[in-house]
């Protein structure tokens, strides 16, 4: 009517802006996910791992569940690099592996250099991943795996190596000047298989008298003559335990293979990935 004003509509408060949206999507379900998994292997493996190094070293046991904890962890952040195939996703899964090993080891200048080359080999992964998915016109999970393992296995080594550098073993063996027991056990291991059947006794005590007395020569005289170099004993130990590592990487790699081809067909069941077909276009070389 004529004369009336118009009431002034009122602003809606309760339409909020779709970027402040609570309101989740699959995808932003499956990135939580996936990076919490990540973390709780990240938590097992570093909180495990340096529990039982001390023991590992000196001999007293080989540890197959941390052997475990880290085929999980290295298969875990491969395929979450290779299936979510984004820079952003690369760091956070592999700043996640970098932080909870700062926390365990400490803030120091050395871990933090081998945090940011795990960063940086985590990017190297998805490059790999990447390369092997587009150029293939069909997905060959065993093939993605294996290039993008690769990068990350040498980053974990470069960590393991760094913590083995700054642990209290390396610096015990330092100031000591002296091996480890389990090096005299080894001695004596072979000492008893080299010259065990030439000992002319029929007394199995005595027999054992002479070996454990030619055991303890030898031991004296490795660590006579290994003295003056036991104050390089950390980077040494670090060194070496990563050449060891690294040559068994192929067996690590081929475990995390395997449970990667498990946890993605299970993936693939339950609908959280799915392979489409698409049309692609193909670049021809041609001479005319």
């Amino acid at each position: 009517m004529p004369g009336l004003r118009r009431p002034k509509l009122l602003p809606n408060f309760y339409s909020l802006p779709a970027w402040v949206s609570l309101k989740m999507n699959k995808l932003t379900i499956k990135l939580i996910i996936w990076h919490m998994a990540v973390l709780i292997l990240a938590l097992m493996f570093w909180g495990y791992g340096s529990r039982v190094s001390s023991d590992v070293f000196y001999g007293n046991r080989f540890d197959g569940v941390a052997v475990l904890y880290f085929v999980l962890l290295l298969t875990a952040v491969v395929m979450g690099i290779a299936l979510f195939k984004k820079k952003i996703w690369a760091l956070t899964l592999s700043g996640i592996v970098g932080i909870i090993y700062l926390f365990q080891f400490g803030f120091t200048e050395l871990n933090l250099l081998g945090a940011g080359i795990f960063l940086l080999l985590g990017l190297h992964s998805l490059s790999n991943s990447k390369s092997e998915i587009n150029q293939r016109l069909k997905i060959n999970t065993k093939r993605i795996f294996q290039s993008g393992a690769w990068p990350l296995i040498t980053g974990l080594f470069i960590l393991i190596s760094f913590a083995v550098y700054q642990s209290p073993f390396s610096e015990e063996l330092e100031k000591s000047e002296r091996l480890p027991s389990a090096s005299q056990n080894f001695i004596r291991s072979v000492v008893e298989q080299t010259i065990g059947n030439q000992i002319q006794t029929n007394n199995e005590r005595e027999k054992q008298n002479i070996i454990n007395q030619i055991a303890n020569e030898t031991f004296g005289e490795f660590n006579v003559f290994l003295k003056p170099y036991f104050k390089y004993a950390p980077p040494i130990l670090a060194f070496g335990l990563f050449l060891i590592l690294w040559g068994l990487s192929w067996i690590f790699i081929w475990l995390s293979v395997l449970f990667g081809i498990l946890i993605f067909w299970i993936l693939k069941k339950t609908n959280f990935v799915k392979i489409e077909k698409k049309q692609v276009e193909a670049e021809a070389l041609v001479i005319e």
